[in-house]
């Protein structure tokens, strides 16, 4: 307990001395040429722009024509930093092309999309068609598979940390006679459960990872991506697990520690800044919840048995208020580390998830406190009925975490379409990306009635949150021409544009359009976003 303690010392202090800098999964910031744009002259290349590290392996970015082939047989090139994508593209026609991209995230998470690209004039009108990214969350829209892949994850990490659990549990609080045998009786059946589960979870997850090599990539994503290699690790350890678990109470605890940090290679760990505190955390993280998941569950399938009853439950209800103290500990940091600020677990899925997960840990505490008050007053069937309340909580907040390890922490910033209509008036403002620190294009259109005239002004500010004490930014608007054909019948459009990082940090935003008509009467418009 005393490494820990210092291992814990030292993280806490790393957190707070440490730059921090925080991501989701992978989600595209930019693109040359524009999401869904229009551009006059067939651009050379395509270049994608992502807010984190992505894998070196099973990535593809593909231009594809009104045939549905790829226009070029070239391959899309990472960046040194590993956060862009670019294609190459030879002489493109006029016409409407499809960009498609995949990557996998340094958190081992799939993401794909497409937009859409139109060189020369547009063939119709109307707005061009969203594009559209993988992102995950949850949505009562999902189908069965949808479901199956959350499930798979669910039953996955109880499994891991039950079979770890129990297995140090072993270690450290070794049995003899009947009671070992039960006890190794149990491991083997965790052991081919944990085994079967990480299968169907790989099994759920591979085909989103594979390139556009599909099954012939299976190689580069069990030995160029982390998820990839880790899963590899996981399959090795688990099969050896067989053969060398349950002869050496050593062997048994380096097995088990070996197979958690394999697993804290991966995931949202992966992704943050600083890395090797991240993974930490996370490790430490992962070996608390093993050893209050196994120990509970040890608890539970022997307290029939009053004598190993009495003799065990004292310490694991001592390592308990010491694992939940860890676990606290570790996941505050953690949520600090993945989150730019803690009003952010209002904004995102992750954060109403880790909301309730928080919550239900409160109440593990509290109930570990009343087992033993109870327990000390000779209260042994009502210790069990509150045992058992434990155990229901510990199973529904590793089900929480199964699902918190898919969603990521920050939602992706979407491009801001705003549009409102009047009775003399029509007003639409484009902001692409909506990203913090890049460079904004900001395109605002006016339509006037026909006999009205053009706009005498139009003023676009962009005001930060007041507790700021920051002015407003005044955006520089030029007219251009607008290929668009976005029109009402008896007004007359007038299109403004400006590009620049307009937005130069994440927070809560005010636009605000003022604009004065021909004949003096002005319309101001407001609008609040969140800049994640």
């Amino acid at each position: 307990m005393k490494k820990t303690g210092v291992a814990l010392l030292l993280a806490v202090l790393l957190a707070f001395l440490l730059p921090l800098t925080a991501y989701g999964h992978a989600s595209l910031i930019k693109a040359s040429p524009e999401a869904n744009s229009q551009v006059d002259r067939a651009p050379e290349r395509v270049v994608l722009t992502f807010n984190e590290r992505l894998e070196k392996q099973l990535f593809y970015l593909k231009v594809v024509d009104e045939l549905g082939k790829p226009v070029t047989d070239k391959k899309a090139e990472l960046s040194a930093d590993q956060t862009e994508l670019s294609l190459t593209l030879p002489a493109l026609s006029n016409g409407t092309y499809v960009v498609t991209y995949h990557v996998v995230s340094a958190d081992g998470h799939p993401v794909d999309g497409s937009h859409v690209l139109t060189v020369g004039p547009p063939r119709g009108q109307g707005a061009l068609p969203q594009g559209h990214e993988h992102q995950h969350e949850l949505s009562g829209s999902m189908g069965l598979y949808e479901y199956l892949v959350f499930a798979s994850r669910i039953i996955y990490y109880f499994l891991l940390l039950a079979l770890t659990g129990w297995v140090l549990w072993m270690s450290f609080f070794p049995e003899r006679g009947e009671r070992r045998e039960a006890h190794r009786m149990t491991a083997v059946g965790l052991q081919r459960g944990f085994l079967l589960s990480l299968l169907v979870l790989i099994f759920f997850h591979y085909r989103d990872l594979l390139g556009e090599g599909g099954l012939s990539d299976i190689g580069k994503l069990f030995t160029g991506t982390t998820i990839g290699v880790t899963w590899l690790l996981s399959l090795i350890l688990s099969m050896l697990g067989f053969v060398v678990l349950l002869r050496n109470r050593k062997l048994d605890v380096a097995w088990a520690t070996a197979l958690l940090a394999v697993k804290s290679l991966n995931g949202h760990a992966n992704a943050f800044e600083p890395q090797f505190l991240t993974l930490l955390l996370d490790f430490i993280h992962l070996v608390g919840a093993a050893i209050w998941a196994g120990g509970l569950l040890m608890l539970v399938s022997g307290w029939k048995q009053a004598d190993w009853r009495e003799r065990f439950l004292p310490k694991f209800s001592s390592a308990a208020l010491y694992t939940l103290i860890v676990l606290g500990l570790t996941g505050i940091i953690q949520t600090l580390l993945f989150l730019p600020g803690l009003e952010y677990l209002l904004y995102s899925q992750w954060g109403t998830l880790l909301l309730i997960k928080t919550g239900l840990v409160v109440l593990v505490v509290l109930l570990a406190g009343g087992i033993r008050f109870v327990w000390k007053r000779r209260g042994q069937e009502r210790t069990g009925t509150l045992i058992k309340l434990d155990l229901a909580l510990m199973i529904v907040i590793v089900g929480l975490v199964g699902v918190l390890t898919y969603v990521t922490p920050i939602p992706p910033n979407k491009p801001l379409n705003w549009h409102e209509m009047g009775e003399t008036i029509h007003m639409t403002t484009m902001i692409t990306p909506k990203e913090p620190g890049q460079d904004n294009t900001l395109i605002t259109k006016i339509w006037l009635p026909d006999t009205m005239g053009a706009p005498k002004s139009v003023q676009l500010k962009l005001i930060p949150d007041p507790t700021k004490e920051i002015a407003p930014i005044t955006v520089p608007l030029e007219t251009f021409n607008d290929p668009d054909f976005d029109g009402f019948l008896g007004f007359k459009r007038y299109s403004y544009k400006a590009v620049g990082p307009y937005l130069p940090f994440a927070g809560n935003w005010t636009i605000e359009l003022r604009v004065m008509n021909p004949e003096d009467d002005e319309t101001v418009y407001r609008k609040e976003m969140l800049l994640y």
